[in-house]
């Protein structure tokens, strides 16, 4: 008999990237309304501003990720941030909504490489797949866009749930989405307190994904996608091997 019936994945940066990378689409799109920068000088003033505002929504009952379905006042706020340190687009607000609708479109993302394989692979083993992810409303339709809904059976999403990782609030909805006891269920992410924490804490057996490397005393780490299958077949699954092309 198999130990995990359910496989849940954090998105960014586990399943998909932004491309080139968010300072480099910000840089690109700024130019269309007056606005010479680098996509380097963007990211380097996204970073410092993501932390100020997000400290700042920390405060706000309503805010990113709890109770804000579709991020835009937390948008807004970030992107005018990032920009009132180089030179704000004028119009703002006609400049922020391109932006806002380009993040929902597959052309500024990617996948990594071994994503659909290892997924189909889940599937085609019986395994539920599924999302957890601190996102807005613009989730479901950009993982479909992308091929991902093909092989994912349910999507969590915090601006929608009202509860972002690490709470166990988000993983115990979809648990029970899933009809899955939480030890029968990996969660795989890159985020050391949102992912392997917060898994923990709720029941899940986490996997840390560093493809960087690295390691940690207290949580199974991967380096990539594929660690998932192997990790599985380690701890007593079946062999997952050969069918995921």
């Amino acid at each position: 008999m198999r130990t995990y019936d359910a496989v849940f994945f954090d998105a960014a940066n586990t399943l998909l990237y932004p491309y080139p990378s968010v300072g480099e689409v910000y840089a690109q799109v700024a130019a269309r309304y007056g606005v010479t920068t680098t996509g380097a000088a963007v990211q380097g003033a996204f970073r410092q501003s993501w932390g100020e505002v997000e400290a700042a929504a920390n405060r706000d009952p309503v805010r990113y990720g709890v109770g804000e379905p579709d991020g835009r006042r937390f948008w807004h706020t970030l992107v005018h941030a990032t920009f009132t340190q180089l030179q704000v687009p004028e119009p703002f607000d006609a400049f922020f909504e391109e932006l806002y609708q380009l993040f929902k479109q597959p052309e500024v993302w990617r996948l990594f490489p071994e994503c659909l394989e290892v997924m189909r692979t889940l599937r085609q083993h019986g395994y539920i797949v599924g999302v957890i992810s601190n996102w807005d409303s613009r989730l479901p339709d950009l993982l479909e866009n992308m091929g991902l809904m093909a092989y994912v059976q349910h999507v969590s999403i915090s601006g929608i749930v009202g509860w972002e990782k690490p709470h166990t609030a988000i993983f115990e909805h979809a648990l029970k989405a899933v009809a899955v006891p939480p030890a029968r269920a990996l969660h795989v992410g890159d985020n050391l307190q949102a992912d392997a924490y917060g898994a923990q804490q709720a029941g899940l057996q986490p996997l840390w994904l560093q493809r960087q490397g690295g390691t940690h005393a207290d949580y199974p780490v991967i380096h990539d996608l594929h660690g998932v299958l192997t990790w599985l077949e380690a701890h007593g699954e079946e062999s997952l091997a050969g069918s995921g092309a």
